[in-house]
């Protein structure tokens, strides 16, 4: 099978340059177009001679075996040499390979010429694959190039994030101040009206009573409008903070002010 390059492995015809044209397959072997046609199966070709299975190119079919062609043309002698134009010009067509430049081969025997043809057909093969693994890894280096912009939009999405979440933090400790503050006053008025009590549990003429009455009527008049002014809204900075974070399961976690004191009546102003 060796010896015949004339004639394709599978169906044993000779090749021509017609309907069976030799043609490549990645693992070194060449065979006719027609039964390359019938091999193929869901997209790939399993070579009959080293059973190894190849995956169609893009174009649906391998390339032409040039060589091969060029080869036998050789050995039919002129009576195919006067078609060479035809030929040549198909050398050329396939930019993607180069082809090897003609060396004379008159001096050698039969045998020798087809394991030349056959190491050329192999280093074609090769560069083919190269040529492949190059367009392989170029698609592949644009899907990293995808990947990489969308890890930098991750990225750039939390920092943003991040500032809004201090942003937040700052809101908070500002509240937290003004609350201390109010805290403060409130705290005062109890003691002021812990002194007021005192007074009340001291006269002991119906004058000093009325009097203390008095004072301490118009003493609880403004504690009530303290506690009113002093009242923390439910609607805080700190909510607004929040909000403005845009995170809804942080405030859920931020500490809420406590409720509206603006209804409420010390239990002396209820009688």
């Amino acid at each position: 099978m060796d010896d015949n390059v004339e004639d394709c492995p599978v169906c044993l015809n000779t090749f021509d340059d017609t309907h069976r044209r030799p043609r490549n397959l990645p693992c070194g072997h060449t065979l006719c177009t027609p039964c390359i046609n019938e091999l193929k199966e869901q997209g790939a070709v399993t070579c009959p001679t080293c059973r190894v299975s190849h995956a169609l190119p893009e174009a649906g079919q391998f390339p032409i075996s040039y060589i091969t062609e060029a080869f036998i043309r050789k050995m039919r002698g002129a009576g195919l040499a006067c078609v060479a134009p035809k030929p040549e010009k198909q050398l050329t067509a396939p930019a993607a390979v180069t082809q090897p430049a003609p060396r004379a081969t008159a001096g050698l025997s039969k045998r020798t010429r087809s394991l030349l043809q056959e190491q050329e057909a192999k280093v074609l093969a090769a560069i083919r694959s190269c040529q492949e693994e190059q367009s392989q890894l170029a698609d592949y280096r644009t899907t990293l190039g995808g990947w990489c912009g969308r890890q930098q939009q991750l990225e750039d999405d939390l920092q943003t994030l991040v500032d809004q979440s201090k942003g937040a933090r700052e809101a908070i400790s500002r509240e937290d101040s003004r609350v201390e503050g109010r805290q403060e006053k409130v705290r005062q008025r109890e003691e002021a009206l812990h002194a007021m009590l005192q007074e009340l549990r001291t006269p002991s003429t119906r004058q000093e009573a009325y009097e203390v009455a008095k004072s301490s009527r118009s003493a609880l008049q403004a504690a009530t409008l303290q506690a009113t002014q002093t009242a923390i809204e439910p609607a805080g900075s700190a909510a607004a903070a929040a909000a403005a974070a845009g995170d809804s399961s942080s405030r859920s976690h931020l500490p809420q002010p406590p409720p509206s004191r603006t209804g409420w009546r010390p239990c002396w102003n209820r009688v």
